[in-house]
């Protein structure tokens, strides 16, 4: 017997399915702002003004949309009072300096924290891969401040919203902000002429006086001297002399002061008819 078992060989190919898996939406978008640096000099009757740009830089891949809607907005800063930005170097009122941010000029259209007051637009890319878009922002200080010499800072957060697809994140940059604030002193009220009205031979010293008033930055130490404290005129001997000789302390807000003058009596002076005039000029300074 003849015993047979019949059997089959198999092969089995396998070919694997490779199907490209859709491309990701790749579109990503930040801002940068210049930073605000600015001087601010109290003795100024107008607001600081300064003008700065801020852009909104966007890639995208190759299969994402050719543009994409934005919106940027800034927040009032790390030290906010109200809806009111403020720079701080130190404690208390002396040592915090307001200032604002606008989108249209200064003092117009604010740039604040809420939608009414967003940057808004489109950036569109056209055929490219990267593309930007740029705005002018404005900022603004109060004139006539009394604060503190010294420098201020901030930092202000944007926020971007953009279409970046499903899991929208949006970008939140920041820029700094610096408020320098300069010492400086002033004659809030210069000071007016000194009229001796004088006789021959008097025995009575004859006096006359002028007042001022000189303003310095909170803080600023300062002194006063003239030119000269003593002079001739018409062979009379006059002598000047300040109120507050001694160096002074400035609070921003005016001080007031005088300087005073004597002719000394007995001094006959020349004057060949019954009335004679004469003038000489004197200089204040102020040294800070």
């Amino acid at each position: 017997m003849i015993y047979t078992n019949p059997w089959r060989i198999a092969t089995a190919l396998c070919l694997p399915l490779l199907a490209a898996a859709p491309a990701s939406a790749a579109l990503v978008c930040n801002a940068a702002a210049t930073p605000v640096q600015t001087v601010y000099f109290e003795n100024d009757p107008n607001p600081t003004d300064d003008a700065w740009t801020v852009t909104i830089s966007c890639t995208r891949g190759p299969t994402d949309p050719a543009s994409t809607d934005y919106t940027l907005q800034a927040d009032n800063g790390f030290n906010p009072i109200g809806n009111t930005n403020q720079a701080v170097n130190g404690n208390g009122q002396t040592n915090r300096i307001a200032y604002e941010l606008y989108r249209t000029a200064p003092g117009n259209g604010a740039w604040g924290g809420t939608a009414a007051t967003d940057f808004a637009g489109t950036i569109n890319f056209g055929g490219a891969l990267t593309a930007s878009a740029t705005h002018v922002f404005y900022s603004r200080i109060a004139a006539g401040l009394n604060k503190s010499a010294k420098l201020f800072s901030d930092t202000v957060t944007m926020r971007l919203r953009y279409d970046n697809g499903p899991g929208n994140v949006d970008a939140f940059p920041t820029f700094p902000v610096s408020i320098n604030n300069q010492s400086v002193c002033l004659l809030s009220t210069p000071p007016g002429n000194i009229q001796f009205t004088y006789a021959s031979f008097q025995l009575a010293a004859a006096t006359a006086s002028t007042a001022y008033a000189v303003r310095c930055t909170i803080g600023e130490t300062y002194t006063m001297a003239l030119d000269a404290t003593a002079g001739n005129l018409l062979a009379l001997n006059y002598n000047l002399a300040l109120s507050n000789p001694t160096g002074q302390t400035g609070t921003g807000f005016p001080q007031n002061f005088t300087i005073n003058g004597t002719i000394p009596g007995g001094q006959s002076g020349t004057c060949a008819t019954g009335m004679c005039t004469s003038t000489q000029t004197r200089t204040l300074t102020i040294t800070y």
